[in-house]
C-alpha cells in the first residue's frame, strides 16, 4: 500500500488542522463534527474506504505540478467535502428519525469551510467553479435517480457519480498547475476508481442495503437477471452469489474497467495501484467463493478438510 504509506504522515497533519478548525465550531456542533471526523479518519481507521477522498490531491501532485502546501490545501478541502456529503447521505438514509437539525447545521459549517479555502485558491471568474457546479449537480441527480433508473445496469460507471465531488481536488489541482488539457482523461480515471470502490462497498454491504432499502449495485445486477415480476430477496441474492457464482461477472466488470484505466495513460501510478488494490479484493472474494463451491460439489468432507487445512 505504498499509495497510502508514503502520505500517511501528511494525512495525519491534514486531519489535525481540520479537527482544530472543527473544534472551534459553536457547541454542540464542534463535538458532533469531531465525532464525524474521527469516524472517517483514514489513518485511525485503516480500512481503505475513504483513502481516495484525502489522498487524491497527493496522487495528483507530480502530474499537476503543484506544491506540497497546495496539496495540503486540497486535502483539507476534501476532508470538509467528504464529511459534508456523508452528512447529506445520513440525513437522506435515516430521515426524520435522525437529528436532522444538528446534522444540517453541521453540514453547512463544513461546506462553508470548504468554500473558504477554495475561494482563496480560485477567483470567481475561474473555470473551476463551472466544474464545481457540474460535479454537485451530477451528485444530486445520482442520489435521486440511482434506484429508479438502475444506474449500474445501464452503465456501471454511473455509480461513481454519487462520489463525483471528490474530483473537485483532481480538477482543481490541474487548473492550479495549468494542466487543464488533462482534465477529461483524469476525470475518467478517477470515476473508474470511485466505481471500483463503490462495487467493493456494495459487496460488503449488500444485506444491510437490502434491509434498509438502499441501492446496491450487486443486488441491482442480480435483480436485472430475474424474470419480470419476480421479487428480489436475500435468499435469491445468496443463491446467485454462492451457488451461481455471479461474483465472477461482478468482478469482471471491475477488471475490464481497470484495463480501461490503464489504457487512459493518465500518469497517476498511485491511483492505478489503489484501484488495483480494490480490484484484487473483489477478485479474491470471487475466487474464494468459486473454490468453496467446487469443494462442496466434491462432498462435505473435502470441504471440511480443506477449510481446516487438513
Amino acid at each position: 500500500m505504498e499509495w497510502y504509506d508514503k502520505y500517511k504522515e501528511r494525512l495525519e497533519q491534514v486531519y489535525e488542522v481540520a479537527e482544530q478548525t472543527i473544534s472551534e465550531f459553536p457547541a454542540p456542533l464542534n463535538q458532533a463534527g469531531l465525532a464525524y471526523a474521527d469516524k472517517f479518519h483514514p489513518v485511525k481507521h485503516d480500512k481503505g474506504q475513504n483513502f481516495i477522498c484525502s489522498l487524491l490531491p497527493y496522487w495528483m501532485k507530480d502530474t499537476a505540478g503543484i506544491t506540497d502546501e497546495q496539496c495540503d490545501q486540497f486535502a483539507i478541502t476534501n476532508v470538509y467535502l467528504m464529511l459534508y456529503f456523508f452528512i447529506q447521505d445520513d440525513v437522506m438514509d435515516e430521515g426524520p428519525a435522525s437529528d436532522v437539525k444538528e446534522k444540517l447545521a453541521l453540514g453547512n459549517l463544513l461546506y462553508s469551510e470548504m468554500l473558504r479555502i477554495l475561494r482563496n485558491l480560485f477567483p470567481s471568474h475561474s473555470p473551476f467553479w463551472d466544474y464545481f457546479d457540474r460535479y454537485v449537480k451530477v451528485w444530486a441527480s445520482s442520489v435521486v435517480n440511482e434506484s429508479s433508473n438502475n444506474l449500474f445496469v445501464i452503465d456501471p460507471i454511473q455509480i461513481a457519480y454519487k462520489a463525483g465531488p471528490v474530483k473537485i481536488a483532481s480538477t482543481g489541482t490541474l487548473l492550479l498547475g495549468g494542466k487543464s488539457d488533462l482534465i477529461p482523461a483524469i476525470e475518467e480515471a478517477v470515476d473508474i476508481a470511485l466505481m471500483t470502490l463503490q462495487m467493493a462497498d456494495d459487496w460488503v454491504d449488500w444485506k444491510k442495503d437490502m434491509q434498509e432499502g438502499s441501492y446496491n449495485s450487486l443486488v441491482a445486477m442480480i435483480e436485472a437477471s430475474l424474470q419480470p415480476g419476480v421479487p428480489i430477496t436475500e435468499d435469491i441474492v445468496s443463491t446467485y452469489i454462492y451457488v451461481r457464482c455471479c461474483m465472477n461477472d461482478y468482478a469482471e466488470i471491475a477488471r475490464s474497467s481497470h484495463q480501461h484505466l490503464l489504457a487512459l495513460n493518465a500518469q497517476l501510478p498511485d491511483l492505478e495501484n489503489y484501484n488495483q488494490y480494490i480490484l484484487d479484493r473483489l477478485t479474491q472474494t470471487s475466487e474464494s467463493i468459486e473454490s468453496d463451491r467446487e469443494l462442496m460439489k466434491k462432498g462435505g468432507l473435502n470441504y471440511f478438510f480443506e477449510n481446516q487445512g487438513l
